[in-house]
């Protein structure tokens, strides 16, 4: 499948992988990386910098919005390799080492994989890695609304519900918003395109993540983008549809 990515504003990148979005956010030579698609998307992610000549080497900094698979990825081969320190909200720290999970179980995956969408996406998301993700040995702890002393310098808003320390990250300078999973512009699963909550069944607390959204709609943002489907531009916040 051939790479996918945009340049959404001047030096912000996005990318898609495996179905999930990951953001190269750029000052200079040095880049940051706003989640890692899956772990088998390592190879890409690795190939989404060359396009834009950095390298791995190249990374200052890896910042989640939350710990599921398809965003951790490849994050602790990064730390690994190239001592690339990854920042997460202190809340989403245990998931991200694992000593908490919080995602969608695969029981529930199998009650609901009479949808085609459903099975076909659980089929990819497995042979993407999603059941084999490594979670990190380090994690460092961001403040919630502080602008991160990275390339960028994204502002951490918490957004709990998707995951417990889910957060967007917000770039008031560019006028972007970075939603990760607070709400999606598309998924595999979801008939429906266009800004709307993460299918139910993804979400830990779907009431809580519903609730989060406030928190986002006074953001100054002409660009939003998240997790799963394309950029939105043009923000018409009258106009989200949220279910």
């Amino acid at each position: 499948m051939a790479l996918v990515m945009d340049e959404a504003v001047p030096d912000v990148w996005l990318v898609t992988g495996t179905e999930t979005n990951w953001v190269l956010i750029t000052e200079g030579k040095e880049v940051t990386l706003v989640d890692a698609g899956y772990p088998r998307d390592l190879p890409r992610v690795v190939s989404s910098l060359g396009r834009i000549g950095r390298s791995p080497a190249d990374v200052a900094a890896i910042v989640l919005t939350h710990a599921h698979p398809d965003h951790l990825g490849g994050s602790e081969s990064l730390h690994r390799a190239h001592g690339v320190p990854v920042h997460t909200l202190a809340a989403e720290a245990p998931h991200a080492r694992g000593q908490v999970v919080e995602q969608v179980s695969e029981l529930e995956i199998l009650r609901a994989a009479w949808r085609p969408r459903v099975l076909l996406w659980a089929l990819r998301a497995m042979r993407a890695g999603g059941r084999h993700v490594e979670r990190l040995t380090e994690v460092d702890p961001c403040p919630p609304r502080q602008a991160l002393d990275v390339p960028g310098r994204p502002v951490p808003i918490p957004t709990p519900g998707h995951t417990t320390g889910h957060c967007a990250f917000h770039l008031p300078d560019r006028g972007l918003l970075l939603a990760g999973d607070a709400f999606m512009t598309g998924h595999a699963t979801a008939r429906a395109r266009g800004p709307q909550l993460m299918p139910r069944m993804f979400n830990h607390d779907h009431a809580a993540a519903l609730a989060s959204l406030e928190a986002l709609r006074p953001l100054a943002a002409d660009v939003v983008l998240t997790g799963h489907g394309p950029a939105y531009v043009a923000v018409r916040r009258e106009r989200w549809r949220w279910r």
